[in-house]
């Protein structure tokens, strides 16, 4: 059976640190098949976290406007640069009351390589629709950063970051790395942490912002439902950095006091809220009654030995990519479905 081409795609990139190798491969399979680049593809690419450096690395243009970097590029990002990103590791993190709090990394690694690879870009200029997530520890609330906002002339001053701003802040995950500090065109401070303190999945938001893009595009109310013979306009690809298997055992964590639990609560949450919005995304795009999809999420579990999201160890890697291309193999088929929709 024919299926009904979607009018809005979506791609959206779970946070997860060095597993981010994952999702930029199951990316770089899609570019790889449609044969275009993901800015071709997909009309919005959300992201938390290294799957917004992720989104905002697919989106950084060339002196000829088209994509700077591929998804295959960006795999060797993490390969080549993953030990910069997650350098100056402190051991006294583990062994020292005093800097229980302490960051793990110096953050002057994964600026220099976000410098280095996304320069003086900003948000404006990004080639598609861009949204990334972070969350302001001042104002307490969290932080969204949309090209969408960012190119409209009004807002500029207000919307419109660097690039490379705009990766750190999303990407500074609390005992990882140090809040980030960033100024506005009016000079307005936001003090940034990890948008996966509150959303690891970015999906609902993606579709939140899905239905405003599409609304100023075809002038539809954004709450209005799509007319019978429409269907649901949206199609989102979800995509995250693996389904960790690592277990907490209940004979040692019900001894814990705040100090064992910091790690293990941030991996928790992260991955719960993952799950939970994947749970969500089911309801809100089921599939059409004729069968095609609006919805899909690839996720693979991943062993204990690969579930921490700061090794760049060289064997690590070697083990995260050849996880996804499991994933990859594992689902030839759907694959090939989704792009029949994306093509």
């Amino acid at each position: 059976m024919q299926m009904t081409k979607p009018a809005f795609k979506i791609l959206s990139i779970d946070g997860g640190g060095i597993r981010g190798i994952i999702p930029a491969m199951l990316v770089a399979e899609f570019e790889r098949r449609l044969e275009k680049p993901a800015y071709k593809i997909f009309d919005l690419m959300a992201g938390t976290s290294t799957g917004g450096i992720i989104a905002c690395g697919l989106n950084i243009p060339n002196e000829k406007n088209k994509a700077k970097y591929s998804a295959a590029q960006l795999v060797e990002l993490y390969q080549k640069e993953g030990h910069r990103i997650f350098e100056g590791g402190s051991i006294k993190f583990l062994n020292s009351i005093t800097s229980l709090f302490d960051s793990s990394y110096a953050h002057s690694g994964i600026e220099q390589v976000l410098e280095e690879y996304f320069g003086e870009t900003e948000l404006k200029q990004a080639l598609k629709n861009v949204f990334i997530t972070s969350y302001d520890l001042e104002l307490r609330k969290p932080m969204y950063f949309a090209s969408r906002l960012a190119k409209e002339a009004a807002l500029e001053a207000d919307e419109n970051f660097k690039m490379k701003h705009v990766a750190r802040a999303t990407s500074a995950a609390p005992t990882f790395f140090e809040p980030t500090r960033i100024l506005s065109g009016k000079n307005i401070p936001y003090s940034l942490v990890d948008g996966g303190v509150f959303a690891n999945n970015p999906a609902v938001l993606a579709y939140t912002e899905a239905k405003e893009i599409y609304k100023e595009l075809t002038g539809r109310a954004i709450n209005a439902m799509p007319l019978p013979e429409e269907g649901i306009p949206y199609f989102m690809l979800s995509l995250g950095t693996g389904r960790a298997t690592k277990p907490y055992l209940y004979e040692e964590a019900k001894g814990w006091g705040a100090p064992k639990w910091i790690r293990p609560l941030l991996d928790i949450l992260m991955q719960g809220v993952s799950e939970s919005v994947d749970y969500q995304m089911r309801y809100i795009l089921p599939d059409a009654p004729d069968g095609t999809p609006h919805y899909r999420r690839i996720n693979p579990i991943i062993p204990e030995e690969l579930s921490e999201m700061d090794n760049a160890d060289a064997e690590n890697i070697k083990g995260l990519m050849a996880k996804a291309q499991e994933a990859i193999d594992d689902n030839t088929e759907e694959i090939d479905r989704i792009c029949e929709l994306l093509s």
